[in-house]
């Protein structure tokens, strides 16, 4: 991975009976173009039947000159390609990372079949989770 490069973290928040079922319903996010699923949990701890999925992928953008710019932009043109009536989101940004959660369960379950909300991350430089090592704690956590 080059330093230009950026890399996107999809966590989506999915009700499943089990992981197999989470995954199969993040089929279209992870059938992308270089998506791969890096971790699923249980978080029926804090609510039934609830799992994080978390997905990365590539972007094609790049963070040649202004790092920010790049993030989030790289957030607002995934979730625009997530389909037609996905609003522009507001996007936080920190370098090296920027984000957005989408929690519109009625549109997000359209894309994904049960889903409750998603958490789209942007990442600038070296793969933040070692070659798509999952982090220790889930990013987005039902309320």
């Amino acid at each position: 991975m080059n330093h230009d490069d950026l890399v996107l973290l999809i966590t989506v928040v999915v009700e499943a009976a089990d992981e197999q079922q989470a995954r199969a319903a993040c089929d279209v996010l992870i059938s992308r173009a270089g998506a791969q699923v890096v971790d699923a949990r249980d978080c029926s701890d804090e609510e039934p039947s609830c799992w994080a999925v978390v997905i990365t992928e590539p972007s094609q953008e790049k963070a040649t000159h202004n790092v920010s710019a790049a993030l989030a932009r790289a957030v607002r043109t995934y979730v625009r390609g997530l389909g037609d009536g996905f609003p522009t989101p507001r996007v936080a940004c920190e370098p090296p990372t920027a984000w957005t959660v989408l929690d519109d369960p009625e549109l997000i379950s359209g894309l994904v079949p049960g889903a409750e909300r998603v958490l789209v991350e942007a990442w600038a430089g070296d793969d933040p989770f070692g070659a798509g090592t999952p982090r220790d704690n889930s990013p987005v956590r039902p309320s």
